[in-house]
């Protein structure tokens, strides 16, 4: 069986450092929950919020660069802005943001897009018969 390769934007690995620090930096003793700077940014009304929504449009440029469809960007965005927009409001939004990864999704989202964009390796390309394997396999 030939190996598909799939290929990740230098963009998506740099977004990822960003996204552990804003949703999964930290983890909670004897339990897997884990959270990061934004909820913690969240805990400052609106300033916080604020930031937090910034470095989120902050990591979705950078993630766009790499050459998403609109129809994803735009899914994304809509994560992001709700994200900002529950994280508003008092109490409710604090809590929102220790569990909802607005980030962590948009993340998900993305890697799933690149996974599915393959790259052939030249192994895969070799010939059999006169038949190159793709065509094989079309």
């Amino acid at each position: 069986m030939h190996k598909i390769e799939s290929t990740i934007p230098k963009e998506v690995l740099w977004a990822e450092k960003l996204v552990y620090w804003m949703d999964d930096a930290f983890k909670i003793p004897l339990t897997k929950f884990r959270f990061g700077l934004d909820p913690l940014l969240g805990l400052i009304p609106w300033v916080g919020d604020v930031i937090s929504f910034l470095i989120s449009m902050l990591i979705l440029k950078s993630l766009v660069s790499a050459g998403l469809p609109t129809r994803l960007v735009w899914k994304m965005f809509r994560n992001i802005v709700l994200d900002f927009g529950i994280g508003l409001i008092p109490f409710l939004g604090d809590v929102w943001d220790f569990f909802n990864k607005a980030n962590r999704k948009n993340l998900k989202l993305v890697r799933a897009h690149f996974e599915s964009q393959t790259v052939f390796t030249p192994e895969m390309v070799a010939t059999d018969g006169g038949w190159p394997y793709i065509s094989q396999t079309l």
